[in-house]
């Protein structure tokens, strides 16, 4: 003799019945991990209630200030993106590093002498004078 399925049926929805609830409960915990919220557990991170515990009017009062600020920003995003279009048309400006002034190369008085430019090595070095005139001075010791 075979049973109907209702008993079975009606069985296993009884327990889903029973079980539901701590399931439901078990995914509603809310994580801070650092700057971030979620529902799954991280890291380092720490396991906080979620329930707002102001009441209406400080709940009010706090949405009134969220939109002022959206609209302050809102505002200021507009003057933005105008100053931006009105600048638009506008090119680039080369600003050259030479100075205005500079005086061109003028040969010198006759009769004064030239001094001779050391040439350029192309790269840096840099050395210690003090380290440099003890070395000198060894080298004049040592030969003498």
């Amino acid at each position: 003799m075979r049973q109907s399925p209702a008993p079975i049926a009606a069985f296993l929805m009884a327990a889903c019945v029973q079980l539901a609830p701590p399931a439901a409960h078990a995914g509603t915990e809310t994580w801070r991990c650092g700057n971030t919220y979620t529902d799954q557990p991280c890291q380092g991170g720490k396991a906080i209630d979620p329930d707002d515990a102001r009441d209406a009017a400080q709940r009010r009062e706090a949405d009134s200030a969220t939109r002022e600020a959206r609209t302050a920003a809102d505002r200021l995003e507009r003057d933005r993106v105008r100053l931006e279009a009105a600048q638009g048309g506008r090119a680039a400006t080369l600003i050259d590093n030479k100075p205005s002034n500079a005086k061109p190369d003028a040969s010198p008085a006759p009769g004064v002498a030239l001094k001779k430019k050391k040439k350029d090595p192309g790269y840096f070095s840099a050395h210690d004078p003090v380290a440099t005139a003890k070395k000198k001075a060894a080298k004049k010791s040592a030969k003498s």
